[in-house]
């Protein structure tokens, strides 16, 4: 009896510390985030100049799919030019010491169909991805979900970096096709819509040159094989020549404020902030 009431106070001990250490554990801390106004540079085109509606030719595949969807469908965080994390769809990140516990709480923010994006919403439009990376997702309150994972998963970030809400973005949109949504709650995008041609006819050399001649892409991306003198006007056109790091090279118009594309992953451009000028950009500004 005496030794049972000697161990009784260890074993509470014990007790108490393992269950310390397991709050502990669960316990949320904020993951820091960048504003979210780092993502958005927004336009200033004189009057007029915001109802241009662009056109670009881009061959067909997975980098234009992905850029296209990166102006219709947000996704619930973005990286800043220097790599820090920013909530597009989120206000605030928090995680649990034990990595197994995640709460995402949303912004305001009205969808392209009226709607307002909240927890219960953003679970439903994620309930693939939710179910392929293993996480219960429960409703906290109107606008915060948790998520919780069977082990510890330091991923998470990455996914919400992948993770996109449809019809959340700046432009609506149709097909190959982008026009502007009026409503989106970051402000007011610079151009009212992008048109894209994927035809393979119109990215033979001589109707290449020919497009770019008569400055009718906003962008374009270089064939491969253009005839040397239909090259040699084309180098003369009010175009930059921009090398990517895939190897493949772009000619973007400097009449086209703003937007260039990002040498180590062009789908990530955006067009929010980009409108047609009345000048002529310079060499050097369009390149930097």
């Amino acid at each position: 009896m005496r030794s049972w009431r000697l161990l009784l106070p260890v074993f509470v001990a014990c007790l108490l510390a393992a269950g310390g250490y397991l709050a502990y554990g669960w316990g949320l801390v904020p993951v820091p985030l960048a504003p979210v106004g780092s993502l958005y540079t927004p336009p200033a085109p004189e009057p007029g100049e915001d109802q241009a509606v662009l056109e670009a030719l881009v061959p067909d595949g997975p980098a234009l799919e992905a850029f296209l969807a990166n102006q219709a469908d947000l996704t619930l965080l973005a990286r800043t030019r220097d790599g820090a994390l920013a909530g597009q769809l989120l206000s605030g990140l928090e995680r649990s010491r034990n990595g197994r516990r995640w709460r995402l709480v949303f912004r305001p923010f009205r969808l392209q169909d009226g709607s307002l994006l909240g927890a219960a919403r953003a679970r439903a439009a994620l309930a693939p991805a939710l179910a392929a990376a293993g996480a219960q997702a429960r409703v906290v309150d109107p606008g915060t979900l948790e998520l919780r994972f069977r082990s510890r998963r330091e991923d998470v970030p990455g996914l919400l970096l992948r993770w996109r809400i449809p019809g959340s973005g700046p432009f609506i949109r149709h097909g190959l096709d982008l026009a502007r949504f009026d409503g989106f709650a970051l402000g007011r995008a610079g151009i009212a819509g992008l048109r894209v041609s994927t035809d393979p006819a119109r990215m033979q050399g001589a109707a290449w040159a020919a497009g770019i001649l008569s400055g009718r892409w906003a962008w374009a991306a270089y064939p491969g094989a253009v005839d040397p003198d239909d090259m040699a006007r084309v180098r003369l056109a009010p175009y930059d020549e921009v090398h990517l790091s895939d190897g493949s090279v772009w000619f973007v118009s400097q009449q086209l404020r703003r937007f260039w594309p990002d040498r180590g992953d062009w789908p990530d451009a955006r067009l929010f902030g980009v409108w047609r000028g009345s000048m002529d950009l310079s060499r050097q500004g369009a390149l930097e």
